[in-house]
């Protein structure tokens, strides 16, 4: 079945949000399969409402309109300002970079993220990203406190049905296990070479609802016990602010 011009639209502006650099119309039009008539009478109308900006040359970038509309779920969830005085507080202590992200399908999305001052170096989140939840610290910690028949549903087609298959699921389940005994979750690298990041959940009424954590440049994991403890009582505070339980 063909895709209504509003799945189009929203193709389109999931696709420009992502792509760190501006697209042209041709970009566009031959990455989503779409004619490029079509496209450019959709970027038009984007163009008009502000969702899409467009420069010289021709190209488009993202629009004030939808961070509005992004800004707008932040709110709603009622998030916003809780977790970004925490990890203030938690960067200030530690000297490194902090952020928050939830569990979006089979990728975990960065909502928040606070650098410390100085930072010479772009670590791997960015608000806005997408990385692979069973590759990260914040996705492990998201996956583990699913039910077990939710966790395939949640975990990249890569690993569901690559040659691991099966194996690769039940591996995964052993280390989300290890997650929940011990409260928190870290990634050595995986998703960015010689970037260390540690995890710990975050809980509402309804169960997980996100995770907080922390990045550093390998070799630069001194006062790990302190790191630890730092982040699972960011992760404590969020919970209790947001009447969950730490399971």
């Amino acid at each position: 079945m063909q895709d209504s011009s509003v799945t189009r639209a929203l193709r389109i502006l999931d696709l420009i949000a992502h792509a760190g650099k501006p697209l042209t119309l041709k970009h566009i039009a031959e990455a989503l399969d779409i004619p490029r008539s079509t496209a450019h009478g959709i970027l038009r109308d984007l163009t008009r409402e502000r969702f899409v900006e467009t420069g010289e040359p021709a190209a488009y970038t993202i629009g004030i309109k939808a961070f509005e509309v992004g800004a707008a779920h932040l709110r709603v969830a009622g998030v916003g300002g809780v977790i970004a005085v925490e990890l203030v507080r938690l960067t200030d202590a530690l000297e490194i970079t902090a952020h928050y992200a939830v569990l979006d399908g089979t990728e975990a999305v960065y909502l928040y993220k606070q650098d410390p001052p100085g930072l010479g170096v772009q670590l791997a989140s960015s608000v806005g990203a997408r990385l692979p939840a069973h590759l990260t610290a914040v996705g492990k910690c998201c996956l583990a406190w699913l039910h077990p028949r939710d966790l395939a549903a949640h975990v990249a087609p890569a690993v569901r049905e690559g040659p691991g298959g099966d194996a690769g699921l039940a591996a995964l389940a052993d280390e989300l296990a290890k997650v929940r005994e011990r409260g928190y979750a870290t990634d050595h690298g995986q998703v960015a070479g010689g970037v260390e990041c540690l995890a710990a959940p975050v809980f509402d009424t309804s169960g997980v609802k996100g995770a907080v954590g922390i990045s550093y440049l390998r070799g630069a994991e001194a006062r790990a016990g302190e790191a630890t403890e730092q982040v699972r009582q960011t992760a404590a505070r969020l919970t209790s602010m947001f009447g969950g339980n730490n399971q």
